[in-house]
């Protein structure tokens, strides 16, 4: 029987099991009658921790994929600065990997879905990368924007992603990937966004900021009105992360609803209660 289940991509390592819970299980709630398939990328999940997550998406009503990352293809380039690991480099290998001739959306971990995300797959693309544009680095790294995506292209962010594979043709050789990080490695700021803005913003269906939108401030009055929440279909918490105790940014209220229903079916327990004294001092970090 043909599979008509829409297909979702993840990259996590061991650290961020519980974060891809509580991102997944707010996906099949917000959107209770599609199935999905599940491609998952990893570099250290232990069988123990992928039958634990099994076990989560089909009690969801989903199927999952597990996919071992050969991360030997990345050897000897800079690894991230914030795990020293080649973790981030994961997600150029999903053209790579997945052989569907679909549509594929990829989503961060960071993430709380709550709205319909069926729209995305419905709509018919003209490029294989749909993403939402990077508001903040468009308007306070517009030079660093301009030397990574090309001065008339708008940057996006990486965080959303919905892979079109009928447009397989123009996928960029991973080869041509390594050798651009390799020879520029000390201008990647970003990581993954940056390399894939580089190869792709020329040929980007940009898509509306309701799939993407980002829980950090855009002004003084969106601290306070929050414009954009409301309609968001799909909340990215791209920057503070609201599992911290430090955590300052918009939604949280959003995040610890998910959390707690995955804590209390599934054992997740990642979150620190938050702290006025470090959300204080974040807060004039910030602003100092």
């Amino acid at each position: 029987m043909p599979n008509n289940n829409l297909d979702l991509a993840f990259v996590i390592n061991s650290r961020y099991k519980g974060q891809f819970v509580v991102t997944f299980y707010s996906v099949a709630t917000s959107n209770p009658d599609l199935k999905f398939s599940v491609h998952l990328f990893t570099n250290s999940l232990t069988d123990e921790e992928k039958e634990y997550i099994s076990g989560v998406v089909t009690q969801l009503g989903s199927d999952i994929t597990f996919y071992d990352v050969d991360e030997s293809v990345f050897e000897g380039l800079p690894k991230m600065s914030y795990d020293n690991a080649y973790t981030a480099y994961d997600k150029l290998l999903i053209p790579y990997y997945i052989k569907t001739g679909g549509k594929v959306l990829y989503l961060d971990c960071d993430i709380i879905v709550k709205g319909d995300i069926g729209e995305l797959f419905k709509r018919q693309y003209s490029t294989f990368i749909s993403a939402v544009a990077d508001l903040k680095i468009n308007a306070k790294r517009r030079d660093h924007a301009k030397k990574i995506a090309g001065g008339e292209y708008t940057y996006f962010n990486s965080g959303v992603i919905m892979f079109d594979f009928f447009h397989s043709d123009k996928i960029v050789p991973l080869g041509d990937m390594i050798d651009y990080i390799r020879q520029n490695g000390g201008d990647i700021r970003w990581h993954d966004q940056d390399i894939l803005n580089h190869f792709y913003a020329s040929d980007c269906t940009i898509l509306e900021e309701k799939f993407n939108y980002h829980t950090t401030y855009k002004s003084i009055s969106d601290a306070f009105f929050h414009k954009g929440e409301r309609e968001a279909a799909i909340v990215h918490y791209a920057n503070w992360k609201p599992w911290k105790s430090d955590y300052i940014g918009k939604s949280y209220r959003l995040f610890k609803r998910h959390y707690k229903v995955c804590a209390e079916r599934w054992g997740v327990n990642f979150a620190k209660r938050r702290n006025i004294f470090a959300q204080l001092k974040l807060i004039f970090g910030y602003i100092f």
